[in-house]
């Protein structure tokens, strides 16, 4: 078989090229976005980590048990981002911009993985890989947007890619089994996913599963052996990773169940409250709220709403393409995705909300995975066979899904009018750090509510900084603070700023 003139691959491969250079663009705004704002100091449920992980660590080693140790029942087991801690401590002094940066790359490969799978597609169904230029820019902008900076200058937010990237591993591995009857990536796969992602895992499981059913039953049980059999192997490592947290990993928690007070809590809030929260969740998939408070400042909460309910009808079309469509790997991993996105807000309504009010899905930490749906929905679009649509189908979806592109420039502009705030705020973070160094059983004057050693015991606020000064981790080292010019936090302690020991 003659192999094409250079000439000829190039110009196959240009769309290809011209999507990545188009995209790389996404990821290097959120990349300088971390070199600027990212904080690199211990903050919230990075002490826990400190007292609980590190100390082991560093005083004696630590077991697998230590890998998935969690603090309740609700709490999520972390096994990769605690080994990543032990890196990041042996290697960078416990410099959580590094992880921001690792986060990165993590959504930088589930990405990659999408366009790869989309590539094929377009290959297999002979459309002209032009087609898929704008979705898969489009998914760049919205699985790496700077709608929130709390995505990107908290490293334990941004380390949340690896559920989308879990998901996709694990769509694209029940595709090849139940499509392709290729086993070897599912077995190794699935429980590699539900050993490592814990709380994440399960909705990974629950969401291709789900999947696989609707493939299924769109096919009418044509391939009914493979789906089986690969829904057996997701259920059976969901099993279990359950049998070995309920008899090994964390024998100490006891079970605690969500009962009937939680839907009550939540029905308590009222029809309209409700429909608000939902509306606001779709909306935050595209925007959070300071851009339009910032130029539509009497009438950012309407737009809002509207903006959600705009995102409603556009999952509408979603689901009416998935019923209409003979799907590909790109529409199936759209699929898992989108069901992923609703998996991961329906467990921050029933976990948070009764607890916080409706207004607490708007935390700046969860917009990541509400951008899932839209990122789901520009994968929906990619996959697909435009020339079977009929032209105000695809001028409609085009200009969506050049509009969601175009709204990364103020998205963009809004966050880093915000950043040196941020900048300052983690400064004060090391600032404070280094003056519990200076005598960790005194107090503060002033203490960031982010700096949770500060609320913790003597003991324990003794025993954490201890760590940190003796090993020369993060605010205590002198290469994290050359890193990020920093080495004026070191300052001696002026007498308004610790409040002497009792």
């Amino acid at each position: 078989m003659d192999m094409p003139p250079p000439s000829g691959r190039l110009r196959s491969s240009l769309p290809t090229l011209v999507i990545l250079a188009l995209a790389s663009l996404a990821f290097a705004n959120a990349a300088v976005y971390i070199s600027y704002a990212s904080n690199p100091f211990v903050i919230s449920d990075g002490w826990y980590f400190v007292d609980a992980f590190l100390q082991k660590y560093y005083n004696g080693g630590v077991t697998l048990t230590d890998l998935y140790m969690k603090r309740s029942a609700d709490d999520h087991a972390q096994p990769i981002h605690k080994l990543l801690l032990i890196w990041n401590a042996d290697t960078f002094s416990l410099d959580f911009v590094i992880e921001s940066y690792m986060g990165l790359a993590i959504a930088a490969v589930a990405w990659l993985l999408m366009l790869f799978v989309v590539r094929q597609d377009n290959r297999e169904h002979g459309t002209g890989a032009w087609w898929m230029l704008l979705p898969m820019v489009a998914a760049a902008a919205s699985l790496v947007s700077l709608s929130g900076g709390m995505a990107f200058n908290w490293s334990l937010v941004t380390l949340s890619y690896l559920g989308p990237l879990s998901m996709v591993m694990l769509a694209m591995a029940a595709w090849q089994a139940a499509e392709r009857n290729r086993w070897l990536p599912i077995l190794v796969i699935a429980p590699l996913v539900l050993f490592t992602m814990d709380g994440t895992a399960l909705i990974c499981a629950i969401s291709a599963t789900c999947a696989l059913a609707l493939r299924e039953l769109k096919l009418r049980g044509k391939s009914w052996r493979s789906t089986s059999a690969a829904l057996v192997v997701i259920v059976v490592a969901a099993i279990g990773y359950r049998l070995a947290s309920h008899y090994y990993l964390h024998t100490y928690i006891a079970s605690t169940h969500a009962g009937p007070s939680t839907v009550h809590t939540l029905l308590a809030f009222g029809p309209e409250q409700l429909l608000k929260m939902v509306l606001s969740i779709a909306a935050l998939s595209v925007s959070d709220r300071p851009l339009l408070q910032h130029v539509f400042p009497r009438k950012a909460e309407l737009l809002h709403l509207l903006l959600g309910a705009a995102v409603v009808v556009a999952h509408g079309w979603f689901w009416w393409r998935a019923v209409r469509d003979r799907w590909n790997q790109s529409q199936f991993i759209a699929v898992t995705l989108m069901l992923f996105c609703y998996g991961a807000a329906a467990g921050i309504v029933l976990t948070r909300v009764p607890v916080f009010g409706p207004g607490y899905v708007s935390q700046q930490r969860y917009l990541l995975m509400y951008q899932l749906g839209t990122v789901a929905l520009a994968l929906m679009a990619a996959g697909a066979d435009w020339r079977t649509w009929q032209l105000p189908q695809r001028g409609i979806v085009a200009l969506v899904l050049a509009g969601v592109v175009m709204l990364q420039f103020p998205l963009t502009y809004a966050t880093w009018r915000e950043a040196p705030y941020v900048q300052a705020w983690g400064n004060t973070i090391g600032r404070q750090i280094i003056l519990l160094g200076h005598d960790p059983a005194a107090q503060l004057a002033r203490c960031e509510p982010m700096l949770t050693v500060c609320k913790a015991s003597r003991a324990e606020r003794v025993r954490s900084i201890e760590l940190l000064r003796t090993h020369h981790l993060n605010a205590f080292s002198n290469r994290v603070l050359n890193r990020h010019s920093m080495q004026s936090l070191k300052a001696d302690p002026g007498p308004a700023e610790l409040v002497p020991a009792p």
